[in-house]
């Protein structure tokens, strides 16, 4: 009887501990969730799962959740860079990363949660793992060009940084989407040589465009010159005396339809083709 009253003590005494060691944990949209166990006295906490928001554990013996935002979000870093030709030029990288889908797990325990870790509020394994490799891939693709190439070549700039850094984090969590540079900030002597540069460049392509204009209107000068010339000489091969005559005849017979008119006509010469041809037509 003693020992029974001991047992239900002992029940009733842990009823709290049992209850305060279960869980419920929530994952949220657009996150995933690293499930793991602490053990109640000894051990070490364990992975168990991952969970894809929005869900949650259920109701569970000390299970805990640590959640991580892998929808792609812009990450911007400001830069002060030595260009080839030995010129400070600054100007901000933007890169849009996310998290690959099922991967939490790798995340966490080999680049870091996505607790916020820096005063911008990007996540840890951003400041831990892919800033630092991400800044050193913008300058050592910068530095291979001039300062003026650097506005002009911004597309060529931004492929070449995202190529690297696509087969940096190839077989990583970490995904990189876009890359692009902006908000260029040159020395004042430069940015009056791109100015100077940038209209040169204009005035090519203005001269290029009106010498296109010029060369098609000539083109077109030239077909029509030909055309002519092709017209006069079949007009000069087929205009022969008997020609001419045989339309003189017909202008005749036209105006001979009218009441009105006297038409006299005479050959010109004996090379006219025969004797002088009156047409008397009535008043």
């Amino acid at each position: 009887m003693k020992l029974r009253r001991l047992l239900h003590a002992a029940v009733l005494a842990s009823m709290p501990l049992s209850l305060g060691a279960c869980t419920n944990q929530v994952t949220p949209e657009g996150h995933q969730g690293y499930v793991f166990h602490i053990p109640m006295v000894f051990g070490k906490a364990t992975y168990v799962e991952t969970l894809s928001g929005p869900t949650s554990t259920g109701v569970t013996w000390r299970n805990y959740v640590i959640n991580v935002d892998i929808r792609p979000k812009n990450y911007t870093e400001d830069f002060q860079v030595l260009s080839k030709d030995n010129l400070v030029v600054g100007f901000q990288a933007h890169a849009r990363i996310g998290v690959r889908a099922n991967s939490v797990k790798e995340l966490i325990e080999d680049y870091g949660s996505g607790d916020p870790a820096s005063p911008e509020g990007h996540p840890e394994w951003f400041v831990r793992a892919v800033r630092q490799v991400y800044r050193s891939a913008v300058r050592d693709v910068v530095y291979t060009y001039d300062a003026y190439d650097i506005q002009t070549k911004t597309q060529d700039i931004s492929a070449r940084i995202m190529q690297r850094l696509k087969d940096e984090f190839a077989e990583t969590p970490i995904e990189f989407e876009a890359i692009s540079i902006g908000n260029l900030a040159y020395p004042d002597a430069i940015n009056a040589e791109i100015q100077q540069k940038l209209a040169a460049e204009q005035d090519l392509e203005r001269m290029g465009r009106e010498r296109q204009i010029a060369e098609q209107e000539a083109q077109i000068m030239v077909t029509q010159a030909k055309g002519r010339a092709s017209a006069q000489r079949i007009v000069n091969e087929t205009l022969t005396p008997l020609y001419v005559q045989h339309e003189m005849i017909e202008g005749f017979r036209a105006l001979a339809k009218s009441p009105r008119v006297t038409i006299v006509a005479a050959p010109a010469g004996a090379g006219a083709g025969g004797s002088s041809m009156i047409l008397n037509v009535g008043q």
